[in-house]
């Protein structure tokens, strides 16, 4: 960790090491996404459980960045105890890239979400994380 970051207090470590990882997604680098969880990480999502760093990749970093290129979560709240953290965000993007088999429509879409992710704030990682959406929603503001 940065010696500065390692000077702020435990909360405001925590804040920006989320804050890191939403800003991860603006672009479309997946690896640089894929730097912020373990390799034996597990991700429970409403389409379903994945395991593993190459799971996640294929089957959740690929298809939102594809989608949704530039794609902005927006942290409202955020809760954390030791090596949990709890954050309601917002998912904001526009819908320029091929999403659960539809092409893209350019429309804006808006999706609120909680999550709450394991982590190792040494090694900047989330080793699990319960990914909470309406799906549905998204597949509506996208023309589903």
């Amino acid at each position: 960790m940065q010696a500065s970051l390692m000077n702020l207090p435990v909360d405001e470590q925590v804040r920006t090491f989320i804050q890191e990882y939403f800003d991860a997604w603006k672009g479309t680098d997946e690896s640089k996404i894929l730097a912020y969880y373990s390799e034996d990480v597990e991700l429970h999502l409403p389409t379903g459980s994945l395991k593993g760093k190459m799971a996640v990749r294929d089957s959740f970093v690929r298809p939102f960045i594809a989608g949704f290129p530039g794609n902005v979560h927006v942290m409202r709240k955020l809760a954390f105890a030791s090596n949990l953290v709890a954050v309601e965000w917002s998912f904001e993007a526009v819908h320029t890239g091929v999403f659960a088999g539809i092409q893209a429509t350019g429309n804006q879409v808006v999706v609120p979400g909680c999550s709450f992710y394991e982590y190792d704030l040494g090694e900047r990682v989330v080793s699990s994380g319960r990914i909470y959406f309406d799906l549905g929603t998204l597949l509506r503001q996208i023309g589903a």
